[in-house]
């Protein structure tokens, strides 16, 4: 995200005949991100980024799918995630041992409270198949069983723009 932004103002200062100058601002001007981004060096940024991608399992090597809980009490909405985290790991155990997920938390969102609401998450690296779908739906239909969680509101988002 952050060489599509600089490299997208970098490209917009000067047109044409027009020079220009792009100024970042940062604490950390050494970053190879925005050296190579005010370069428009695609070719460095890629072959960096798809390294790294490879080695930490993000997309393209993964698919992300992000599992979020909603909820007016924060103990509660905590709860139900990791509510949601024994089910899960129950089912990647029985009936869909032959699914390879990596689950990270549950956790706190990024921005944790919205309108007086608590937000927690489940990031799960995975392949977006029919079988993994059919796991989480499995899952669902699990959790939305017990009455302890009914007033918290779950989410699946299968490769999010972003993992607030």
């Amino acid at each position: 995200r952050t060489f599509d932004l600089l490299t997208q103002v970098v490209g917009r200062a000067g047109r044409g005949k027009y020079k220009g100058k792009a100024i970042i601002q940062t604490m950390n001007p050494d970053n190879e991100v925005i050296s190579v981004a005010s370069r428009q060096d695609y070719e460095s940024f890629y072959s960096t980024e798809i390294k790294m991608r490879k080695m930490l399992i993000y997309p393209p090597y993964c698919d992300i799918c992000l599992v979020g809980f909603i909820g007016i009490n924060d103990n509660r909405t905590h709860m139900a995630s990791a509510e949601f985290f024994k089910i899960l790991k129950k089912n990647l155990s029985d009936v869909f041992k032959d699914q390879k997920v990596i689950i990270l938390g549950p956790m706190p969102a990024r921005v944790s409270k919205v309108s007086n609401k608590y937000r927690y998450r489940l990031i799960l690296k995975c392949k977006n198949s029919k079988r993994f779908r059919d796991m989480i739906e499995a899952c669902l239909s699990e959790f939305s069983s017990y009455n302890t969680y009914n007033q918290i509101s779950v989410y699946v988002d299968i490769n999010p723009e972003n993992i607030l």
